[in-house]
C-alpha cells in the first residue's frame, strides 16, 4: 500500500467527521470490529474492495477479519458492503 492510497482512505473515511483517525487507529478499529464507529462504516462502504483487502493487509488484518467486520456492519446498517460475506 502506497502512503498516496493510505492518504486517500483517510481524507474520505474522515472528510465528513469531525473526529479525524490516523491510520493505526482506524486499522485498530476495523480489526476490532468496531461497526458504530462513523469511520469504519465509510471505509466499508466508500472505499474500493480492492483498497480495502490492501489497506488491511498493511496494518495485519486478516482477510477474514475484514470480511467478519464488513459482515457485521452490514448486518447492524442494513447497507450493502462489497466485502460482506
Amino acid at each position: 500500500m502506497t502512503k498516496a492510497m493510505q492518504t486517500a482512505i483517510l481524507t474520505t473515511v474522515n472528510a465528513p467527521y469531525q473526529t479525524m483517525l490516523d491510520a493505526d487507529q482506524l486499522a485498530i478499529a476495523i480489526a476490532k470490529a468496531d461497526i458504530k464507529l462513523a469511520q469504519v462504516g465509510s471505509f466499508l462502504t466508500e472505499t474500493p474492495a480492492a483498497d480495502q483487502k490492501a489497506f488491511a493487509g498493511a496494518f495485519g488484518i486478516s482477510e477474514e477479519q475484514l470480511h467478519s467486520t464488513a459482515t457485521a456492519f452490514a448486518n447492524w446498517s442494513g447497507q450493502s458492503v462489497a466485502l460482506a460475506s
